[in-house]
């Protein structure tokens, strides 16, 4: 089932992110593919679903998302997150990403730690003719999921949660924006204020 568009998410800078955010220069461009003269089309992660997890821990990936990876001709991999209690889910733009940040720092560094440990618990997944994966115990256990699984889309990556919990965290994000407003964003180079980002939706 789909329950709607995802909004951006902001959050505490970590080591990680700094890290993967000096080097995003230097990764491909696998998710823009041309579509027409002077216009390019990007492939993204976006829109929640909530799908079942079957007794044997088959989950089903939704369409859309498959569609991407699809597109890009590109494997799926899965590995726990860093920061919250889900799982995150990407193709190999995003974890050559993470390989070209660990290559160009100091290998002793704590930076590269984090970065060394999100990488250990990934996995690559295979989907079946339906287009369900298989999830380990491991993976289910860290996520603390039961029978039902949300997708979350967040642009070159999406994260699978705990329904209830993903529920409870977008409602504290909504209520920290309403209280401390957006984050400011830079679009294409050029700056972009909070009160731009809500008038133009």
């Amino acid at each position: 089932r789909q329950f709607g568009m995802v909004a951006i998410c902001g959050g505490r800078a970590t080591g990680q992110n700094q890290a993967l955010a000096r080097h995003s220069s230097t990764a491909h461009r696998r998710g823009h593919r041309k579509v027409s003269k002077g216009i390019r089309r990007v492939d993204l992660f976006l829109s929640t679903f909530e799908n079942r997890i079957d007794k044997k821990g088959r989950l089903s990936v939704p369409a859309p998302f498959r569609a991407v990876l699809e597109r890009r001709r590109d494997p799926l991999y899965l590995f726990k997150s860093l920061t919250e209690p889900c799982l995150e889910g990407c193709g190999p733009e995003r974890i050559g990403q993470i390989v070209d940040a660990i290559d160009s720092m100091d290998s002793l560094s704590a930076e590269v730690a984090t970065l060394q440990t999100m990488l250990s618990s990934a996995q690559e997944m295979k989907l079946d003719g339906e287009g369900r994966m298989m999830l380990s115990g491991d993976f289910i256990d860290f996520a603390k999921l039961d029978d039902m699984a949300l997708f979350a889309g967040i642009g070159r990556s999406f994260q699978i949660w705990l329904p209830a919990r993903y529920r409870e965290r977008e409602t504290a994000a909504r209520s920290r924006a309403r209280t401390d407003g957006l984050p400011s964003l830079r679009l294409g180079g050029a700056h972009l204020p909070p009160r731009d980002i809500e008038g133009r939706r």
